[in-house]
């Protein structure tokens, strides 16, 4: 199954079974999930079409965070998602479906071909979307389809043509829509925005919670270092596996890249991080600043100011 089609779940679906299987606490019988989570309007409706709960199972298993025991016909949480604290927790559940989602035998072999099986068109359009810059105009379903016609055309180096069209038709476009602010790497423009679904590739709520995964409050890390590390939690990001993957070139072991620079200094001012400067530093991160166009923002070290979700 492919995310991106129409016979996959969208997030909040997902959500739905998660959260009733974390309230309940222990396993339970796939129809009495069906009966609570499909209402008779949503069962008795004739569509051509797996039903939305179809959908979130057989997205969730292709996942890995449920399972469905054949024999007992039981559904159970399974892999990150036994580790939900909550059923009201949502911040902690984005960052397990990311893990699901970008977890590297899930998206073996993405750039030697056009599988799209479970996550990897999903996580061709998050790698191709993080190389654009959040302080730009937002990117709409026309735009996108536009964008990677050009840059097809121009280098066919930068993306194997094997992974494109990403998005050929307006449907993977929209469910692209859904998933990318599900995993916290990309939000709805700030002010209102015209074309089909507009997106801006803000990552900062993946980077945020990854930093809280990684360090604690008052750790201070070498930038380059930190940079390496958020690349290998995050590897859509220009610079990880998955992104060099499909033939987009890293910015350098040194450059954070537009997106990743964004969701930096939002940190910085937001103070759940500092960006520090010290002058004999070894090693430079380079981070792009819309205040100083012209040349990079150099940065030393990374010092965490406080270590929460969100």
């Amino acid at each position: 199954m492919t995310l991106l089609n129409v016979e996959a779940a969208i997030p909040s679906q997902t959500w739905a079974v998660v959260r009733l299987l974390t309230y309940v606490g222990k396993s339970i019988a796939l129809d009495e999930a069906r009966a609570l989570l499909s209402p008779p309007p949503l069962r008795d409706r004739e569509t051509t079409t797996k039903p939305p709960f179809d959908c979130a199972i057989s997205s969730l298993q292709t996942l890995g965070l449920v399972q469905l025991d054949d024999e007992r016909k039981e559904l159970s949480l399974a892999g990150r998602a036994t580790t939900l604290p909550s059923s009201d927790d949502l911040d902690t559940y984005t960052a397990v479906l990311r893990h699901a989602v970008l977890e590297p035998d899930r998206n073996s072999n993405l750039g030697a071909n056009n599988d799209a099986a479970g996550p990897r068109d999903l996580t061709r359009g998050l790698a191709w979307f993080l190389t654009h810059d959040p302080m730009k105009r937002p990117i709409d379903g026309v735009a996108a389809e536009l964008l990677l016609d050009e840059r097809d055309g121009k280098d066919r180096s930068l993306l194997k043509a094997e992974v494109l069209p990403l998005f050929a038709n307006p449907t993977r476009w929209l469910r692209f829509n859904y998933w990318a602010p599900a995993l916290g790497l990309a939000a709805a423009p700030l002010f209102r925005a015209e074309g089909r679904s507009p997106l801006v590739p803000d990552c900062t709520v993946a980077v945020k919670q990854t930093v809280s995964e990684l360090w604690q409050a008052g750790q201070r890390i070498n930038a380059v270092e930190a940079l390496q590390v958020l690349r290998e939690h995050l590897p859509v990001l220009p610079g990880g596996s998955h992104s060099l993957a499909i033939g987009i070139p890293s910015p350098g072991e040194s450059v954070a890249g537009p997106a990743l620079s964004f969701a930096l200094l939002r940190g910085h001012e937001e103070k759940w991080l500092r960006l520090e400067h010290d002058d004999d530093a070894r090693h430079i991160l380079h981070v792009h600043d819309p205040d100083r166009p012209a040349s990079p923002r150099t940065i030393s070290d990374i010092t965490i100011v406080e270590a929460v979700h969100g």
